[in-house]
């Protein structure tokens, strides 16, 4: 719950002399949007100071082999931090700032004064945050904390008209911001040296993914709000798919959702069938799968980039949940192939051989991606100039009356 100090914290932030310095806020891992957003401001060295802040000690000693600026938020380093937050301009989060900031209601309201930018995680077709009001219990802190905490955002990253309104409506903002992911630009071109941090993988897989004797299969089932799908509840599909990658000679490698796996090193689970850690940044790796099966997770509107096909499990509406799996959120196009448990043979074989959705799948990728992906994080490094100017410029307005 929210302390006096939060308050004064809070009321500090607001007042306090800001300077030129945007701080970027990701997950327990080094990727997303935060991330590429980050490497790119580093590279145009804009006018303000780029800064990572996490809590996670392997982050930060990455970034600091690689002499990149960042800040470990500790117990050890708590009063510095607070003055690094209340003289921060603005910070950019790609999750909710709740998880960035492990929930504390100090660090968060000592970021009030900082204009707040938030990027999300891709497009989803889940309900998130306020339009999670009237399905769960707002009486309930967990809850409650993480919808405040995403709701203070002052704009709000859409890469397309079709899902501005969701976005407003999901964080109640007043202000969308049209670009791309920077996360998806790794998709189209080679991910630099700094990129590559967070994205490592075991030899066995890099070289498994580089063998181009087999196909390559990502298996990447969504989070899920305490009930599984056919995807998550057994290691039966697990089996299954192998079989079926097998049979059409075939590797399948299985990302699980870094919230449903524990974070555990990478193993090879048989011949040509991997796991990879949950905690791998797979952006730079995605343009290497042939094939990508999920149930419903974000990552297959990023995958239409690679032009490669998706197979996306048949979930009949109010089956699952009340509210989600929700495509009406996103634009209405076959582009997936539809799998259940008793077809799924006949679909994995149908999408790796005889793939006939290549038109749908770019009129998918047109809807959702209006703009030119390989710009987004060049042309958000101008937004957050723009955001620090405006910021500083407001903070620096004073008048002087007489009487």
């Amino acid at each position: 719950m929210k302390s006096e100090f939060s308050h004064r914290l809070e009321i500090l932030s607001a007042r306090n002399v800001k300077e030129r310095v945007v701080l970027f806020f990701g997950r327990e891992y080094f990727s997303d949007n935060t991330k590429y957003l980050y490497l790119r401001a580093l590279e145009q060295a804009p006018t303000f100071t780029a800064v990572w802040c996490s809590s996670e000690e392997h982050i930060i000693a990455s970034l600091k082999e690689q002499n990149l600026p960042c800040h470990l938020i500790s117990p050890a380093t708590v009063s510095d931090t607070l003055r690094l937050f209340l003289s921060a301009a603005v910070a950019v989060f790609s999750v909710n700032p709740s998880q960035s900031l492990n929930g504390s209601e100090e660090l968060f309201a000592s970021l009030a004064g900082a204009r707040h930018i938030q990027l999300w995680h891709g497009i989803s077709v889940k309900h998130l945050l306020l339009g999670l009001a009237t399905h769960l219990d707002v009486t309930d802190y967990a809850f409650r904390r993480p919808l405040d905490f995403a709701s203070r955002a002052d704009c709000v990253l859409s890469p397309s008209s079709s899902v501005d309104g969701h976005f407003k409506r999901f964080f109640g903002c007043r202000r969308i911001v049209r670009a791309g992911y920077p996360r998806n630009e790794v998709i189209l071109r080679p991910a630099t040296e700094n990129e590559r941090i967070g994205s490592e993988l075991p030899e066995k897989i890099v070289a498994a993914l580089q063998s181009r004797q087999h196909k390559t299969i990502l298996f990447a089932p969504t989070w899920q709000r305490g009930e599984s799908t056919l995807l998550t509840a057994s290691t039966g599909i697990i089996l299954r798919l192998a079989k079926l990658c097998k049979r059409h000679n075939a590797s399948l490698f299985i990302k699980s959702h870094p919230l449903h796996v524990n974070n555990e090193a990478s193993r090879e689970l048989a011949d040509r069938c991997f796991y990879i850690n949950p905690s791998v940044d797979m952006y730079p790796h995605l343009k290497q799968f042939d094939l990508l099966i999920t149930d419903y997770s974000s990552i297959m509107f990023d995958f239409l980039l690679t032009k490669k096909p998706i197979m996306r499990l048949d979930i009949a509406p109010g089956s699952h949940r009340s509210f989600e799996p929700d495509f009406g959120l996103v634009p209405d196009v076959d582009f997936a192939y539809l799998f259940d448990d008793e077809n799924i043979n006949d679909v994995f074989s149908l999408a790796l051989n005889k793939d006939n959705k290549q038109r749908q799948r770019e009129i998918m990728a047109e809807k959702l991606f209006e703009t030119d992906v390989s710009q987004a994080s060049a042309s958000l490094v101008r937004l957050l100039e723009h955001e620090v100017d405006s910021l500083m410029a407001d903070r620096r307005a004073f008048t002087v009356e007489a009487y």
